[in-house]
């Protein structure tokens, strides 16, 4: 591969990895309001964490490496929208704010859990009998899926921790989580299925 084809790769690359960062961006915020923009900010932090860790082992983003910060993105807005559905569903059950993002944590944490510790082996499968681009794939999966966990689980869990006063203050659930008032009301009345 002769150096202008490698960095037209590069740049093709790097136009994939923000264009579809940035959908995801404005969908979480469109579908989720102020859980998408908490679930983005994790994501932020998430990416940092990778290039951060990367940074300070002195390794170097290749191709392969960017497929895998790609795939990550994918893997950590997936463990996102699962926390916030589990939430959305535990408030369209009736339950408190509070009650809910507890119940909406632990129902995810699992699924959460399974999928990132599968991925996680392969990852370890392909660096142990992969070479150079599959081995800096399976790495970069590898710390992702690590930020994934920390972000998605911890790190949203405990913003919501901090401003949850502030949540259970107000009463536009739609603008917290996307739910509506109204949806909630009449399921915890038995009036909708």
């Amino acid at each position: 591969v002769g150096p202008s084809l490698g960095e037209d790769s590069i740049r093709a690359s790097m136009i994939a990895l923000i264009s579809g960062f940035v959908l995801v961006v404005i969908f979480m915020i469109a579908y989720y309001n102020v859980a998408g923009i908490i679930a983005v900010v994790a994501l932020l932090v998430n990416i940092v964490l990778i290039v951060a860790v990367m940074a300070l082992f002195g390794a170097t983003l290749t191709l392969p490496g960017m497929a895998g910060i790609v795939l990550t993105v994918g893997m950590a807005v997936d463990a996102n929208i699962i926390i916030n559905e589990r939430i959305r569903e535990a408030l369209r059950g009736g339950n408190s704010i509070t009650k809910s993002i507890e119940l909406g944590y632990a129902n995810a944490s699992r699924a959460i859990f399974d999928s990132n510790i599968t991925t996680l082996l392969v990852a370890i499968l392909l660096y142990a009998y992969g070479t150079g681009a599959v081995q800096g794939f399976a790495i970069t999966l590898s710390l992702g899926i690590i930020a994934s966990i920390l972000t998605a689980i911890v790190g949203t869990h405990g913003i919501y921790q901090a401003i949850l006063p502030k949540i259970a203050n107000s009463k536009a659930l739609w603008l917290w989580f996307g739910v509506s008032n109204a949806t909630r009301d009449s399921q915890k009345l038995g009036l909708s299925k």
